[in-house]
């Protein structure tokens, strides 16, 4: 589906929703099993609010459309599509509130205020369900190739690399590879399982008969001047350009944005930006969902510790070393999946997928993370929080701080049950070094929305996660 397309489907949904809501939240307020008291004794006609429900729509559009609601953006998470309906539908219903004051009819007292406030979580509801049904036929109409754009790859680095892993992770984004361009690799070869079309100075000749609409110039470095080079030459072809920056200085956002009377400037920012009252909210939040979270999932962890003790030997609980903040060692809680004996002749190991390893009840616990419920407890003892960086064992933690400059940097916040790293899949044995790049991106864009984003995320992606083993 085209943007002009995705763009007025968006705007009927709303729409139709905004007019609906207004239509469901008249008859719960007037002609619903509980009506609260009706000045009028009456209910008002429903002529008013048909013309209501007109208006309200136009209001939603305007609204929305001013606060980018309709901006095209992709990659975006329903999550933050969700968040974003969430914020607009407030600011409309603010508006409708202050348009309610405002009117005036004779013979016609005013528009409810409870019905309002009705209307609010029913948009909220309708237009949600609207949108992710669109998002879905979207999804599935890209998952084979129908309104998908060609993209090619710059480069043959560990950020090609990145961005073609993600683009064949998730067909949703409407990204169809066709290729990389890269010098140093021969013509007709592979990389990274792509076919490898020619070098850079053929770009242009590539973009053309390849009919590529984006390319991603993945080559961070190279000079600007060369960039600049390349996207001159590609002038005339209609192709967009996507710059991919040096990752671990785009990743750590060491650089943020900032302008002077309209003059556009870089601010470089020195460390990481984890003090302050946020740290407090955070623990606050952490605190209260592990408790909670401990209190109504104790009958699934009673059937899971028995199942693991009746399945297998040995101790129903794992109790592993992990480095936590500023580097202290704590014991972090697991249900034992693999056999007791598991790394006796191995030492500590990463496992792998099939890993002989694990037990049978093991293998369905690591498919959807269940074997991590204990770290409930962590979290409650302060030695983890819900959403932060994975937990490492010490021995691994010396091999990759010696190995990579800022893997130390993860360190200074507590690490998660959960992280951006992981609902991007990188788990298993990916590579630690892109996962370093999500984990620090996570501490540097930390706030509790950005939290619930990743919850909600992790109890969607549980069921869809490929490296979970």
């Amino acid at each position: 589906m085209r943007h002009r397309a995705l763009l007025a489907w968006r705007l009927a949904v709303d729409a139709v929703a905004a007019a609906a809501a207004v239509g469901v939240a008249y008859g719960l307020r007037f002609h619903g099993p509980v009506r609260p008291f009706i000045p009028s004794g009456e209910p008002p006609e429903p002529r008013h609010y048909q013309v209501a429900a007109i208006v309200t729509a136009v209001v939603v559009l305007a609204v929305f459309a001013l606060m980018g609601v309709y901006r095209q953006r992709r990659g975006l998470e329903f999550i933050d599509e969700f968040f974003s309906v969430i914020g607009a539908t407030l600011v409309t219903g603010l508006v409708l509130l202050a348009l309610i004051g405002a009117y005036r009819e004779p013979g016609f007292t005013s528009y409810s205020r409870l019905t309002l406030a009705y209307w609010v979580p029913l948009m909220v509801l309708l237009d949600s369900a609207g949108r992710y049904a669109i998002r879905r036929y979207v999804a599935l109409q890209r998952r084979h190739g129908r309104g998908a754009d060609r993209a090619l790859v710059v480069g043959a680095g560990a950020a090609a690399d990145l961005v073609m892993q993600r683009i064949r992770m998730f067909p949703d984004y409407g990204y169809q590879l066709v290729g990389i361009v890269a010098d140093g690799l021969k013509e007709g070869t592979e990389f990274g399982g792509v076919q490898v079309l020619g070098h850079t100075g053929e770009l242009a000749r590539i973009v053309r008969n390849r009919r590529v609409a984006i390319v991603f110039m993945a080559l961070p470095d190279v000079s600007q001047d060369r960039v600049l080079h390349l996207v001159d030459s590609c002038n005339g072809t209609g192709v967009e350009f996507r710059i991919v920056p040096s990752m671990l200085e785009l990743m750590t956002t060491q650089i943020t944005a900032d302008q002077l009377d309209g003059i556009p400037l870089l601010q470089l920012r020195h460390g990481l930006d984890i003090d302050g009252p946020k740290v407090i909210v955070k623990r606050a939040f952490d605190v209260v969902v592990a408790g909670l979270g401990l209190i109504v999932l104790s009958p699934l962890l009673l059937v899971i510790a028995l199942v693991v003790r009746l399945t297998s030997t040995g101790s129903i609980l794992l109790h592993q070393e992990r480095t936590g903040m500023r580097e202290s060692v704590f014991e972090m809680h697991k249900f034992r999946t693999m056999r007791a004996d598991a790394e006796e002749d191995t030492g500590p190991v990463w496992a792998e997928a099939d890993d002989p390893r694990r037990t049978s009840v093991g293998r369905f616990l690591r498919r959807f993370s269940l074997d991590e419920l204990p770290q409930l407890w962590n979290i409650l003892a302060g030695d983890m929080s819900l959403v932060g960086p994975r937990p490492e064992r010490p021995v691994f933690v010396r091999e990759f701080t010696a190995r990579l400059e800022h893997y130390a940097d993860r360190h200074r916040v507590r690490p998660g049950l959960t992280g951006w790293a992981q609902v991007n899949d990188l788990r298993g044995q990916t590579p630690v070094e892109d996962r370093l790049l999500y984990d620090l991106y996570y501490i540097e864009s930390w706030s509790l929305q950005f939290d619930l984003k990743i919850i909600l995320i992790t109890l969607v992606r549980v069921f869809t996660h490929k490296n979970a083993y």
